[in-house]
Order: C-alpha cells, then sequence, then structure tokens
C-alpha cells in the first residue's frame, strides 16, 4: 500500500527545518567582516537620538530638513545595518538529489514521485506577452529564469535522461529506463497516478529492494536575473527594471475598482482575490486554512493597518504596509510540521517563510487582493548552502492616468511581482531563488496541497532531499545589498 508523503519543502512533513533566529545569510556585510553588533546598535541609538532632537529643536525647518535626514538615515543603515547580499546576474549549475529508503527487511516497496519541470519566469509570471500599447504594440518581457538543462540518473547508474524543460510529452508505456530498478516519464497534467498532479513534472517511479536506498540526481543549468517591480529608490540602481519605466510605487497605483478591469487583473481577483480562506491543509472533515482573511485575529489587524495609511483605496499601500507589519513584528523561527496558518503565525509573532507568507497573504485577501503562491529551493549569496523555500506573488492596477499617460491599454496595465517577506524581498525577483512553480489557480488551493505531496510510498519516513552547487557560478552585474530596513 502506497501513501502520499508531504515534502520536505514547507508546508509538508519537515525533513530539514527552518533553524532558530534570522534567515540564513542575514548579515552579510561590505568586506566579509561582522561588526560587532552592540557598537552598531549604539551608533545608530545616538544617530537617531540627534536626529530626533534637531527636529525638535529647528521646527520651521522640520519640512526642508525631513528629506534629507530620511537620506542620512538610509545610507547609514545601508553602510552599518544587517544586510543581504545578490548578484545581479548569475549562471550556475545546481544538482539536486532525491534519496528513498526502504526500512523493511522482508519485502520491497513501490514508490512514484513527481520531480517539478522548473517554470519559465519571466516579469510578467510565467507569461511571455507584456505590457501593450494603444497602437497594439506588445511590450517584449524580461526573462528572470531560464532552465537550460535538466538531466537525471539514478546513482550508480550510467543511464542519463534528458529532461525536457520547454515542451513535450512521454507517456508511461514509453518510460525510460534508469536502472534496473527504476523509470522515468512526462506526462501530461492530469487527474490520476500517471499524470503529473499540479504542473509539467518528471514521474520517477520504481521498486525500492528490502533495506536498500536509491537515489535520483537531477542537474539543472540555470540563467537567473535580479528584477524589480517596484519604482521606489529604496533599492540600489543596479537592480534591473521595467526599462520603459512602468515600475509601481504609492502614488502611481490604482484602485481596488481597478480589479474589475477586463484581462488577468479581473481573472485572477476570481481565482484569487475574492476566496478569503485558501489552502485546506485538514484531509478529514475540518478545516486548517493556510490564509485565512476572516479570522478576528486577521481582521484586527488588517484594520489597524489601514487606519494609519493615507488612504483605504489603495491596494499598493495596503499590501506594502501589510507587509511591513509582518516583516517587522513577526520573528523568523522554526515551522511546524503542519505550517503555521496566517492567523497562528501573527498570534504567535514567529514563523519561518511559508508561514509569514500566509501572514502577509491572510492580511491581503481581508482585502481581496489577489495573492498565491511560489516554489522552490534558494541559495545564499555565494551559492554555497541551499534550503527549501516558499514566498509569495501579488498583482497590482497601476493607476488608470498613469496607463493613460504612457500610452498602455488599460487591460495589461499592471504588475505582478514576487514579495518574500522573511528576505525583505518587496516585489524583486533574485538569483538565488529556483522558482519550480508559480501556484496556478485551483477550487480552494488544492494544488498548493498537491505540491507539497509530491511523493507516493509504502512508508511515512523515507524520503530525504538535498541540493548542492557544481563548480563556480558565474557572476555578471557584480552584487548588491539589501538591508534589513525597520519601516522600508
Amino acid at each position: 500500500m502506497t501513501i502520499r508523503v508531504g515534502a520536505p519543502i514547507p508546508g509538508g512533513q519537515r525533513i530539514h527545518g527552518a533553524r532558530k533566529g534570522p534567515p540564513p545569510g542575514l548579515g552579510v556585510r561590505r568586506g566579509g567582516k561582522r561588526r560587532e553588533k552592540k557598537k552598531s546598535n549604539n551608533i545608530r541609538t545616538v544617530v537617531l537620538v540627534v536626529a530626533i532632537a534637531f527636529l525638535f529643536l529647528f521646527t520651521p525647518a522640520q519640512e526642508r530638513i525631513s528629506n534629507q535626514l530620511e537620506k542620512w538615515l538610509q545610507d547609514f543603515l545601508d553602510e552599518f545595518g544587517p544586510a543581504r547580499e545578490y548578484p545581479v546576474h548569475a549562471t550556475y549549475t545546481v544538482e539536486r538529489h532525491v534519496s528513498l529508503f526502504n526500512p523493511y527487511s522482508d519485502h520491497s516497496i513501490s514508490f512514484n514521485y513527481e520531480l517539478p519541470i522548473p517554470t519559465m519566469r519571466t516579469d510578467f509570471g510565467i507569461s511571455m506577452d507584456g505590457f501593450e500599447s494603444v497602437n497594439d504594440v506588445t511590450y517584449p518581457v524580461m526573462m528572470l529564469q531560464d532552465v537550460v538543462s535538466m538531466i537525471a540518473h539514478t546513482e550508480g547508474s550510467e543511464n542519463y535522461v534528458n529532461i525536457p524543460t520547454e515542451e513535450g510529452i512521454l507517456w508511461e508505456d514509453d518510460a525510460i529506463e534508469l536502472d534496473t530498478l527504476s523509470v522515468i516519464y512526462w506526462p501530461p497534467v492530469g487527474g490520476n497516478s500517471e499524470r503529473c498532479s499540479v504542473q509539467r513534472c518528471a514521474i520517477w517511479q520504481g521498486e525500492i529492494p528490502p533495506y536498500q536506498t536509491i537515489t535520483l540526481t537531477v542537474q539543472y543549468d540555470v540563467t537567473s536575473s535580479s528584477y524589480s517591480w517596484y519604482g521606489g529608490s529604496l533599492l540600489p540602481d543596479e537592480v534591473p527594471r521595467s526599462p520603459e519605466g512602468f515600475s509601481i510605487y504609492s502614488d502611481n497605483a490604482g484602485t481596488y475598482a481597478d480589479y474589475d478591469r477586463d484581462g488577468r487583473l479581473d481573472t485572477m481577483y476570481d481565482q484569487f482575490g475574492m476566496h478569503q480562506q485558501w489552502y485546506d491543509r485538514d484531509t478529514g472533515q475540518g478545516r486548517n486554512w493556510a490564509i485565512d482573511g476572516v479570522h478576528p485575529v486577521v481582521t484586527e489587524l488588517a484594520n489597524e493597518i489601514e487606519s494609519g495609511l493615507d488612504s483605504d483605496d489603495n491596494p499598493y499601500e495596503f499590501a506594502h504596509a501589510a507587509f511591513i507589519k509582518i516583516r517587522d513584528t513577526i520573528t523568523y523561527f522554526k515551522g511546524l510540521d503542519t505550517a503555521r496558518s496566517g492567523p497562528d503565525c501573527i498570534t504567535a509573532m514567529i514563523g519561518d517563510c511559508d508561514e509569514q507568507s500566509n501572514a502577509w497573504m491572510s492580511l491581503l485577501r481581508t482585502r481581496n487582493i489577489p495573492s498565491w503562491y511560489e516554489f522552490g529551493p534558494m541559495a545564499d549569496s555565494r551559492f554555497t548552502q541551499w534550503e527549501p523555500h516558499a514566498w509569495a506573488n501579488a498583482i497590482f492596477p497601476l493607476s488608470t492616468e498613469f496607463c493613460d499617460m504612457h500610452e498602455i491599454q488599460i487591460d495589461s496595465c499592471f504588475v505582478e511581482g514576487e514579495v518574500d517577506v522573511v528576505n525583505n524581498r518587496w516585489l524583486s525577483h533574485t538569483p538565488t531563488t529556483i522558482t519550480e512553480w508559480i501556484e496556478q489557480p485551483s477550487n480552494l488551493g488544492e494544488a498548493a496541497y498537491d505540491f507539497y505531496r509530491p511523493l507516493s510510498i509504502g512508508c511515512s519516513e523515507c524520503w530525504f532531499e538535498s541540493w548542492e552547487t557544481i563548480g563556480e557560478p558565474l557572476i555578471e552585474g557584480g552584487y548588491y545589498r539589501v538591508p534589513e530596513r525597520i519601516g522600508m
């Protein structure tokens, strides 16, 4: 008998738990040396005290000096505050190792493992169509991730199989033998065990003899680029943005009513935004929503956030304020075997990557702002360590005035980008994550449940995964820093 096993990625059966403390990689500084934390905190306190005193002593000059003061503080925190480093562009090779162990000494066990084929990633999600002008000219998309090749083999076998990354179907009847114990094939997406559950995949299946281990190694050649959908000045100039200047910030963002526009905004609202409860992790009669926009804890915090905004009709401004709230009040901490829901993360004030994403998306769902998951492994800035990761996506309309001024067709006038709370990535992509899957619409999030559980096997604790970089990554454009800035 086979059972569906939760994944060793956030939200499933945890084989690699997140560690206690700040997210891995935080605290990287110029020169590679750590300044003493106490000294840095003391300097920051002195600067803030002097700045506040200056403002009170010279009240008539408040408005004139506030901008300069903000710039000084920003430069100070950029230089001395804890931060992450990211490459501008990176090309690298990484291997994934999937090991399955049969703990029984008296019988073999069968397995069926869905290996995701990483999706294409552009600045418009998985679409190759970007902004469209009123003259029917389509602006080219920015390619953020390209998995050039994907090669699989099992340990001890010389049968190497090239898995097509863009298109192609190979049915089970024509499966390719990896070794005497297992085969691999890549069927279409469908509703039975012979097809992929949620996206294009390669199915690895076979039998494991008593008390033996079988390991699948998959090599990926990846080209990836940093990118920001955010139009403000808080990210370094090195980060690529829309070459046409079609980035978003509070002043050029649209209203809640703009989600009624024809096209993708309305579609994503219908498929994600209007469902305030999403992704039930309870397979029984109860409900255990990962994202819950009707829970009192969430609605109370959402109302508090909105009360501090200049406008109650700017979804972008609300989402950004919710991002800051979760980032600055929730402590990064090891996640639970079944990930904390958004309300539980907010109540506990601790959570790992997917739990803080649950919290942020729960806040967005209180206002029917479409948000959804993105999954894949994450490396540190030098690609020396990898770990499973989950983050969020959201879509925001640009204002009608901005669209008209730039002659963009109103149904394509939006930004659709990534938000990673624990890594302080507001509407930005970095080469240090591999997008394996961007959540696609399902009834109420069942697709996310299936993605978390790619393995069917006759034991519950017999699965281990790891990633490692092969060779030296090719870094182009150098590195930039993203500080952990309170209130950014």
